[in-house]
């Protein structure tokens, strides 16, 4: 394995997976060209209206000045941005698992399974080739889903802060803006909780895969994979938290559990508070004179915010792990060669 090379055990570049890639390229959905220029249009105005949000907040951190002016002027695109984001998301995830739940379903609706199992191709092989196949095809379109969910947070911030913005009165009021290290790992961590999300739901359709003789019920399966798997740990860990939170009064365990609980909620959203959180904007008030608005500029992330986004990654990578284990014992069952 060379510097630039995934590991292969994880991320097999395999006959399967060569395979895989060719047929979900030959069975893609053919648009006529009236829709695929709408498509594009629309997907270019919704990453202009992201980068000019994220950039303006960035840029606003940089030189003190309030954003909310930008984001007024864009009305209502902004608004429409974090709704596309939110949606497209969700397109997304219901593509990629009916993308990988069909992936092994189809071999055996086809009949073509036993002669998978023939070549001699263990299920990991097998399972991780169709996912990983699965991933490449989508990791695109979630790069794009990355940006506009940064965009958005941006201009989710912006608006929420806004809301609670008093002009009137005999007030001085101080504007606290995000640093703008805080904006720029929002903005990675916008793009790495998309393709994580991408890996879970690709490992989660192939789970339900090989558990499902039909791509139908492959489908659903998967979809309800994902849910359970998700949530039970969050029950899990949230009840825990809760009850020690309330009998322990140290800080720095309370600031485990604070970040213990941002993560988990970050499991279920894929990241919506944690990263519209540090960028928001602040407005203080002082009864006085009135006087002009000045602004002062908020310290980086936190220590607990850094580990929550840390144990984010941690926790989708414990799930997709346990799915595509799961998914390579369901694979045993149905025939395959156990792991060597």
């Amino acid at each position: 394995m060379t510097l630039f090379e995934l590991p292969s055990d994880i991320f097999p570049e395999n006959a399967i997976s060569r395979a895989e890639r060719s047929y979900q390229a030959r069975s893609r959905k053919k648009l006529s060209p009236w829709r695929r220029w709408v498509n594009s249009a629309v997907m270019w105005l919704a990453l202009a209206i992201a980068l000019v949000e994220y950039i303006g907040l960035w840029g606003a951190s940089l030189i003190r000045y309030d954003p909310a002016a930008l984001t007024h002027a864009l009305n209502p695109l902004p608004s429409l941005l974090v709704l596309f984001a939110f949606f497209y998301h969700f397109y997304l995830m219901f593509q990629t698992i009916a993308l990988t739940a069909n992936s092994i379903a189809r071999e055996k609706e086809a009949q073509t399974w036993e002669m998978l199992v023939l070549t001699g191709i263990n299920a990991r092989q097998i399972v991780r080739g169709k996912w990983w196949a699965s991933i490449q095809r989508q990791l695109p379109a979630y790069l794009r889903l990355g940006m506009l969910r940064a965009g958005a947070m941006a201009a989710l911030a912006i608006g929420l802060s806004s809301l609670y913005n008093y002009s009137g009165g005999y007030y001085a009021r101080q504007l606290q803006l995000p640093h703008p290290i805080t904006v720029v790992v929002v903005g990675i961590f916008g793009v790495a909780l998309p393709v994580a999300n991408l890996a879970l739901s690709a490992a989660c359709g192939v789970m339900g895969s090989a558990a499902s003789k039909r791509s139908t019920f492959a489908i659903a399966r998967g979809f309800a994979i994902q849910i359970v798997i998700t949530l039970v740990p969050v029950l899990i860990i949230a009840v825990s938290i809760s009850r020690l939170y309330t009998v322990t009064v140290g800080p720095v365990l309370r600031s485990i559990y604070s970040a213990l609980g941002l993560a988990i909620i970050s499991l279920v959203d894929n990241g919506v508070i944690m990263l519209t959180f540090p960028i928001r904007l602040d407005y203080n008030y002082n009864s006085g004179a009135h006087s002009a608005p000045y602004t002062t500029t908020n310290a980086p992330l936190t220590f607990d915010w850094m580990v929550a986004g840390l144990l984010v990654l941690i926790f989708y990578g414990l799930l997709i792990r346990f799915a595509l284990w799961r998914a390579e014992k369901r694979a045993v069952r149905a025939l395959a060669s156990p792991v060597s």
